[in-house]
């Protein structure tokens, strides 16, 4: 399945998209125009239409998954995740939890880790 996403200002395009843009002259009147920038996003599977939520057990040595869709307030226990069994998820979960923790807290960050630990987590459950 395929969303299709399209902007059409090129200041609202993310600094990371390479976007094409190109400028037409009209034959008459010779103007330019600018065409649309259209971004395809892939959806791999419906992992993405749910956030899943990210708990560690440093006593247990373990990660706590929990999922909860958008939207909403309820939380949906998953699976624990043995240090053991995804030694590089367990690590990026804690760099997670590290970054709640730190005085100069910088939510960008954060959902960039957030985001890798999701990914980390999907191609965990795919294997």
């Amino acid at each position: 399945m395929e969303k299709l996403l399209r902007l059409r200002k090129p200041q609202q395009l993310p600094v990371n998209v390479l976007g094409q843009q190109k400028k037409e002259r009209g034959v008459e009147n010779e103007r330019s125009t600018q065409v649309d920038v259209v971004i395809t996003i892939n959806k791999i599977n419906r992992a993405m239409s749910k956030d899943f939520l990210f708990a560690i057990n440093t006593d247990m040595e373990e990660v706590i998954i929990s999922e909860s869709a958008k939207g909403t307030n309820k939380i949906n226990y998953i699976e624990r995740i043995k240090k053991s069994d995804n030694e590089m998820l367990y690590h990026a979960v804690n760099t997670l939890t590290s970054i709640t923790k730190s005085s100069n807290y910088d939510a960008t960050i954060f959902k960039a880790m957030d985001k890798v630990c999701q990914l980390m987590y999907s191609k965990h459950k795919k294997h």
